[in-house]
């Protein structure tokens, strides 16, 4: 699509406050010939529980490919197709219109992980991760925030209880001991990324005391911190690293009042509904508004969690946790039966997956929506959409099945299914594999990431980027 725009579009663009405003001026500082190595790399991970099945995602005649392993059987060759005439899976029905766009993996691997109802800091960290322990190491996207300036080097969105919070779910971690914030309350997230340009008092003032408090507390632990011995010293650097963090981003957006203006969304009921996927909804909003207003490049989504019920759904009173075990078995498994609506196991799995599926392509939309360069926001991003525990509810991680729509600007093949060769197998690919190919895209790249999989052959490389994916 040709999206050169005249100047006089531009200037109309600012004037109405359109949310292709800050993107396209960076965009059209560039230049048409030269955009494509200036403008921003946007990454977006969208994680899961429960697992995601290798049915679910399979595009039709593809079938035999994974139910083979039902019988015992594995995949030992690895498997190409375009997805160009090919239907998706019903619960995928939404992206058809991303098929170029779309990328379905099968067969990657993750078995240095460990846990029993998810990976932890392992899914994006490819690591031994279990209940409260602290992250050992940074993971992809943490690794991805350190590397790409914004405001909000990364934002992170999880659905967890309502109420105004910030948590830390152990999923993103920027180092050793150093698990990232998600917000849990969209309104509270609100206030943190548009706060100081919308026209609501009680957000305004949150955000003005706010800034006192910081400026406060940032003066006297650096006072506070020249009495202590070195030791101590160091212990609270961390904290003083935490405030003059802020402050930076408090500058920043300090310079950016008409970017958030044009960015910022109309604060509905929604933002403060206690209905869950209402709730999802607004993180999704809020991560297209902060992708399309310069607010970061890099955005996270805990998009459900075990003791969610999924309200909005119709799905009943069963949790999230409930639903991942009616899957273990043929008639219900132990969760058992179907829900009061009378769907049994498979169709509510597809309920959910619809319902991902249709955030995806909102978000799809909305950054396809605005001019950059001599494309579009999509053209230079990527989502990643995944499980936090391999191929279904109780994994062992020798699956790991994904979806990812973009392709950084060519960076990656797309419009294609890929399954590599089964564990064990010559060729055979873990999610490190994928998690450096994101890395190299951004221009980071690093033969190794996380922990190896020691029990693989040693004739199985696993360093560099899936080759199978770059372009």
């Amino acid at each position: 699509m040709n999206q050169s725009i005249s100047r006089r579009h531009a200037l109309r663009n600012i004037a109405a406050g359109s949310l292709s405003v800050a993107p396209f001026l960076r965009g059209f500082a560039a230049g048409p010939t030269e955009a494509s190595d200036k403008l921003p790399k946007r990454f977006v991970f969208i994680i899961r529980s429960n697992g995601i099945l290798t049915n679910e995602i399979q595009p039709q005649g593809l079938e035999d490919l994974v139910t083979v392993r039902a019988n015992g059987g594995w995949n030992t060759k690895l498997h190409e197709h375009s997805l160009k005439s090919r239907k998706l899976s019903p619960g995928m029905a939404a992206l058809d219109p991303f098929k170029d766009k779309l990328n379905i993996f099968q067969g990657l691997s993750a078995r240095m992980c460990s846990g029993g109802h998810n990976a932890y800091f392992g899914a994006l960290g490819n690591c031994k991760s279990a209940g409260e322990a602290p992250p050992t190491g940074a993971t992809v996207d943490g690794i991805l925030a350190a590397g790409l300036d914004s405001p909000f080097p990364h934002l992170g969105f999880a659905m967890e209880k309502y109420g105004p919070q910030v948590v830390y779910p152990p999923l993103s971690a920027s180092g050793p001991k150093k698990a990232l914030p998600y917000y849990a309350d969209p309104v509270t997230a609100y206030g943190d990324m548009f706060g100081s340009v919308v026209d609501n008092a009680k957000i305004k003032a949150a955000v003005k005391a706010d800034k006192k408090l910081l400026d406060f507390m940032s003066g006297d632990v650096k006072r506070f911190k020249k009495n202590l011995p070195q030791a101590e010293q160091d212990k609270l650097g961390h904290y003083l690293n935490g405030f003059d963090a802020l402050q930076v981003r408090s500058r920043k957006l300090a310079t950016m009042e008409a970017e958030l203006k044009a960015a910022a969304p109309e604060l509905r009921a929604l933002y403060e509904s206690q209905v869950e996927t209402e709730r999802l909804d607004a993180h999704f909003e809020l991560a297209a508004s902060a992708l399309i207003g310069g607010l970061t490049q890099v955005v996270s989504i805990r998009a459900e969690h075990l003791e969610m019920r999924l309200t909005g759904l119709g799905l009943g009173s069963k949790t999230v946790h409930h639903i991942g075990h009616m899957i273990e078995g043929k008639n219900g498994g132990g969760g058992g039966g179907a829900f009061g609506d009378g769907k049994g196991e498979y169709a509510t799995r597809a309920v959910i997956m619809n319902y991902h599926m249709e955030r995806i392509a909102s978000l799809a939309r909305s950054l396809q929506a605005v001019p950059e360069g001599n494309g579009t926001m999509l053209d230079n991003t990527v989502i990643v959409y995944m499980s936090d525990h391999g191929d279904r509810h109780h994994s062992k991680f020798y699956e790991w099945p994904m979806v990812t729509l973009g392709n950084i600007n060519g960076a990656f093949k797309a419009g294609r299914y890929i399954q590599v060769p089964g564990y064990g197998s010559s060729g055979h690919r873990t999610t490190a594999h994928l998690y450096k190919s994101l890395l190299h895209a951004a221009g980071m790249p690093q033969d190794t990431f996380g922990q190896l999989d020691l029990t693989l052959p040693a004739s199985i490389s696993q360093s560099g980027p899936l080759t199978e994916w770059m372009a």
